[in-house]
Parts: C-alpha cells; sequence; structure tokens
C-alpha cells in the first residue's frame, strides 16, 4: 500500500506474533496497542518519588537543550545536545518546576541506557516484550528509559528498525509519515 490512513488505530490487546508481524510489521503500518503492559509494576510504582528514592542522587546523562530541540537541524547545521551529568533528582527538580532553568532538560540517553544507566528500574518492566520478540524473530537490540519536559522534542528521523513505544506515564506525541514519503522529506 502506498497510501496511509489518516488515524492511527488502536488494538484493545496485543495480537499474536504471526498475526502482529503479518498485519503490522510486514505492511510498515503503526498501531497503538492498549493492554499490552497493563501487568509491568511501573504502571503503579513509576512516580516521582518512587523515582527519587530508587535513583535519587545518582549521577546520569541528561540532554540540555535551549529550546527543547535534541539531534536537530538549526540554521543549516545538526546540532546536538549539551549531554550533562546530573544527579537524578536535580533533573527531577527541573522536570517537576521545582528548579527554573531557561533550558530544556531531557533524559534521551539510546543504546540501552535502562539497563546500563538505570538497571534499579529494570525489575519494574520487561526488558523483552515475548510476542513482539517473537514476531520479529529477535530479542531487542536496546531498551531505553527516556524522561523530560513536555517541551522536549524528538527531531524528524528515520529509525532503521521496528519500534516499541511503551508509555508509563504521560503522554508522547508522534508524527508519521509513510515510507512512500521518504522521497519528497529533505535529508
Amino acid at each position: 500500500e502506498l497510501g496511509w490512513m489518516e488515524d492511527v488505530p488502536y488494538l484493545d490487546r496485543p495480537l499474536s506474533p504471526l498475526e502482529f508481524y503479518r498485519e503490522w510489521v510486514s505492511p510498515n503500518k503503526p498501531c497503538i496497542i492498549q493492554n499490552a503492559i497493563s501487568h509491568w509494576p511501573a504502571l503503579k510504582k513509576w512516580t516521582s518519588a518512587y523515582l527519587r528514592e530508587v535513583i535519587g542522587p545518582k549521577v546520569v546523562s541528561v540532554a540540555v537543550t535551549p529550546n527543547g530541540y535534541a539531534d536537530a537541524v538549526f540554521q543549516d547545521r545538526f546540532v546536538m545536545p549539551e549531554e550533562r551529568q546530573m544527579p537524578f533528582m536535580d533533573f527531577l527538580d527541573i522536570v517537576e518546576k521545582k528548579v527554573t532553568s531557561p533550558n530544556v532538560f531531557y533524559v534521551q540517553k539510546q543504546c540501552s541506557n535502562l539497563t546500563e544507566e538505570f538497571p534499579e528500574l529494570v525489575c519494574d518492566v520487561q526488558p523483552d516484550i515475548p510476542w513482539m520478540s517473537e514476531a520479529l524473530g529477535k530479542k531487542p537490540d536496546a531498551v531505553n528509559f527516556w524522561l523530560g519536559e513536555s517541551t522536549a522534542v524528538t527531531s524528524l528521523h528515520k529509525d532503521h528498525y521496528e519500534n516499541l513505544y511503551c508509555v508509563i506515564s504521560g503522554e508522547k506525541h508522534f508524527l508519521l509519515h509513510p515510507p512512500s514519503d521518504r522521497p519528497f522529506i529533505p535529508y
């Protein structure tokens, strides 16, 4: 299909691995799967108070930008965010607006930062979602933990792999383009 649906459909539960691969992965179609992670302890446990208690003063990597756009084109140049090492509880103070800053802060490091930088949280989630791993024929290459202010934005990009994005709290907005649009999107 070269066309694209106007709205991303909701599924009320995960499908079998074969159905998921056939209906969604193979044709490159996005979907929102409800009740896929409803058994994860993180859904109840991951409050600011819990994160402060479990991670607290541990120094973590935080992306800092003046405008919320990390890894973005700015005035014909691709700019990376400042990567700052800071105590996690200081980062939470900024996210919760207990401390004001002119910058935008976002825990967004990739390459499995959940297991590498936040191993204290792994017991609250599944590092592998079995039906997805079976559908793709492999375990995840990376499992990431992202947390940020509402003004933190991920720039337009193309991932060269499949993604399963699990929202524990809050919301994340995606603007998706069909693969057929790729030739018309400037590099």
